[in-house]
C-alpha cells in the first residue's frame, strides 16, 4: 500500500465544512424562492389599505372636509372608480400618491355610523385590484351651558358647567365651582373663570388629568375669555398691572395650553404693539384669531407666531365668525357685511331685519341666508316662516348659531325674571335653551341653563 502524507489527507476542517456549505446554499435557494414567491405575490394582489388620515369630528362642522384612506403602494386614477358613501352624502374624490382622498361636499348627520367604500383600488405599477372601506361615527350633537347655583349672594350652592348630548338627552357636568362667572370650551378644551369668596377672579383648566390653574397677567380683571384647540390656546382680555409693572387696558392676552409653566404674553399686532381688543374670536379650524381695536380696526393675528399681523383696516364693528368659513360678519355704516378673511374683500349680508342691521336681533347663517328675531318670534329670511315662537309668559332674550350652521339655541326667560347679581356677566334666572333644527324648524331639545358654548 502506498502511503498518503498527511498534507494530502482530506483536513478534518474541510470534511466538517462540506455539509454547512451544502446546508447554506440550500437555505439560499430557499429564500430566493421564497422571496420569488412573494415578489409574484405582491404583483398579484391589490393595494390593502394602510391607515386613514383626517379628522372625522369635522365633518359634521362644515362642508369641504377631507379624510384619505391610504393605501400600501401607489394607486392609479382609476381608483376614484365606484367610490361611495352610506349612508349617501355627495363626495369629490381624487388619487394623490398611495392616497384616495374623499371630500364630502356638505356636512355629515350627527351621531350616525358611515362607510368609504372602494370597490376598485388599483396599483399604479401593478394594475393590480382590490376592494377596500372606511367606517367610521360622526360625534353626537353637544351643547354647553352654565347652570349657576342662584344669586351671587347666595349663601352655598354651586355654580355647573354642563354638557348636554342633544340628541340622547343626556349630560355631564364638566366642571363645578362656587361662583363661575364665565367659561369657554372648544373640543376637550375647557377653561373657566371663577370668583372667590372675596370676589378674586381667577382661571382654571379642565382636562382629562384634572383641573390646574393657569396664570393671569397680574391682579387685575379679566374677561372675553375663548378657547381654541386648533390653535392650542386660551386667550382673554385684561386690565390692571402685569408682572413688570406695565399697565394694561382692554388688552389682549394668549396662553399656551401645550406648553408647562407657560406664562398669558401679551397678542401683538402690527409693528409688536400689545393688542387693545374690544371685541375678539379665534377662526376655527386654523391658529388664527380676529381682533378689533377700541378704534374700530380689525386685526388678524396667528397666535402661534408663525406669521406677520396683518391690519385689516376699519370695515365695521365685529360681531360673529361665519359657520364653515373663513369669513367675519362685520356691520358698518352700510349695514351687515361678510368680510373674505383670504382676500380682505365684503359682500353685503343678506339681513332680513326691518333695520338692516345685524345687533338689532339678526344673524347669519350663511352667506345667503340669515335670521331675525323680537321678543316673541324667529325667523328665517323673510317673515313669512316662523321658526320659533316663545311661549305665553315668556320672551327671547337671545339667538346662537350652532358651529355646523344648523342649529339655532334660542334663550327665553320667564316674564318678570331677575338677574343674579354677578358682578360681571350677570344672567337672567330661569332662563332656558331650546335647540331648533334651521331645516326644519324641529325643536330638538330644551336646556336649563344660560350661557351656552354656541353663543359667543
Amino acid at each position: 500500500m502506498t502511503p498518503i502524507s498527511p498534507d494530502a489527507r482530506p483536513s478534518r476542517a474541510g470534511r466538517s465544512a462540506r455539509p454547512f456549505l451544502a446546508a447554506a446554499t440550500g437555505v439560499t435557494l430557499c429564500l430566493a424562492l421564497v422571496s420569488g414567491l412573494l415578489t409574484a405575490s405582491a404583483l398579484e394582489r391589490g393595494p390593502r389599505l394602510r391607515t386613514t388620515v383626517g379628522d372625522t369630528a369635522l365633518t359634521v362642522q362644515r362642508p369641504g372636509v377631507t379624510l384619505g384612506m391610504r393605501a400600501d403602494q401607489p394607486l392609479a386614477d382609476t381608483s376614484t372608480e365606484g367610490v361611495r358613501v352610506d349612508p349617501p352624502s355627495d363626495v369629490d374624490v381624487e388619487v394623490e400618491g398611495a392616497t384616495l382622498r374623499v371630500r364630502f361636499l356638505s356636512p355629515l348627520d350627527f351621531g350616525t355610523d358611515y362607510r368609504i367604500v372602494a370597490p376598485n383600488l388599483r396599483g399604479r405599477s401593478t394594475g393590480a385590484a382590490a376592494a377596500a372601506e372606511f367606517a367610521f361615527r360622526t360625534p353626537s350633537l353637544t351643547v354647553t351651558t352654565l347652570e349657576r347655583g342662584g344669586a351671587y349672594d347666595r349663601t352655598g350652592g354651586e355654580d355647573r358647567i354642563v354638557r348636554h348630548d342633544v340628541l340622547s338627552g343626556g349630560e355631564s357636568t364638566l366642571f363645578s365651582a362656587g361662583r363661575i362667572q364665565e367659561y369657554a370650551v372648544d373640543g376637550d378644551s375647557l377653561v373657566a373663570l371663577v370668583r372667590d369668596e372675596a370676589g378674586r377672579a381667577a382661571l382654571r383648566r379642565v382636562g382629562a388629568d384634572g383641573t390646574t390653574s393657569l396664570a393671569a397677567p397680574g391682579d387685575g380683571t379679566v374677561g372675553l375669555v375663548r378657547v381654541s384647540a386648533d390653535a392650542t390656546r386660551v386667550g382673554f382680555v385684561y386690565s390692571g398691572p402685569g408682572p413688570d409693572g406695565t399697565s394694561y387696558l382692554n388688552t389682549l392676552f394668549a396662553l399656551d395650553l401645550e406648553e408647562p409653566g407657560a406664562r398669558p404674553q401679551p397678542v401683538r399686532g402690527v409693528g409688536g404693539i400689545p393688542l387693545l381688543a374690544d371685541a375678539w374670536f379665534f377662526l376655527p379650524g386654523s391658529s388664527y384669531l380676529v381682533a378689533q381695536s377700541p378704534d374700530a380696526t380689525l386685526t388678524l393675528v396667528d397666535a402661534s407666531g408663525a406669521a406677520p399681523a396683518r391690519r385689516l383696516g376699519e370695515v365695521g364693528t365685529l360681531r360673529a365668525v361665519l359657520p364653515g368659513a373663513t369669513s367675519v360678519v362685520v356691520e358698518g355704516p352700510t349695514g351687515a357685511a361678510i368680510l373674505d378673511l383670504t382676500d380682505g374683500s365684503l359682500t353685503p349680508a343678506p339681513v332680513s331685519s326691518p333695520s338692516g342691521e345685524i345687533s338689532a336681533g339678526s344673524l347669519l347663517v350663511s352667506p345667503t341666508s340669515s335670521l331675525s328675531w323680537d321678543a316673541a318670534t324667529v325667523r328665517l329670511d323673510d317673515s313669512q316662516r316662523s321658526l320659533f315662537t316663545a311661549a305665553p309668559g315668556e320672551r327671547i332674550d337671545e339667538v346662537c348659531l350652532a358651529p355646523s350652521g344648523r342649529h339655532v339655541l334660542v334663550g327665553t326667560v320667564p316674564a318678570g325674571a331677575v338677574v343674579d347679581g354677578y358682578p360681571a356677566r350677570a344672567e337672567w334666572v330661569g332662563r332656558t335653551s331650546t335647540v331648533v333644527e334651521v331645516a326644519t324648524g324641529a325643536r330638538v331639545a330644551t336646556l336649563a341653563g344660560t350661557r351656552p358654548s354656541w353663543c359667543d
